[in-house]
């Protein structure tokens, strides 16, 4: 399974777009911060399934576990941390 550095830290999409496009005018900004957005969530998304398709050796070389991973997921941090980085 390849690792990749793609992640995207940013916590503001708006603030993102903005300045990806800064000559574009307001009314665009919005629906480029939504794809933007959505983008995002298609990344975590993926990452959560590929760590999902590890093995139970390579889970514990990193330590953590495919219910470590499940609970993150359900859990409010996991909302929390999507919603910030919306």
């Amino acid at each position: 399974m390849p690792c990749s550095s793609t992640i995207n830290h940013s916590t503001n999409t708006l603030d993102e777009a903005a300045a990806s496009f800064p000559t574009l005018r307001w009314s665009w900004k919005i629906p480029l911060a939504w794809v933007a957005g959505v983008a995002l969530w298609l990344e975590r998304r993926h990452q959560y399934r590929q760590l999902l398709e590890l093995d139970d050796r390579l889970l514990a070389d990193i330590g953590v576990s495919k219910a470590d991973i499940e609970e993150v997921r359900r859990s409010s941090l996991y909302l929390d941390a999507w919603r910030d980085s919306r």
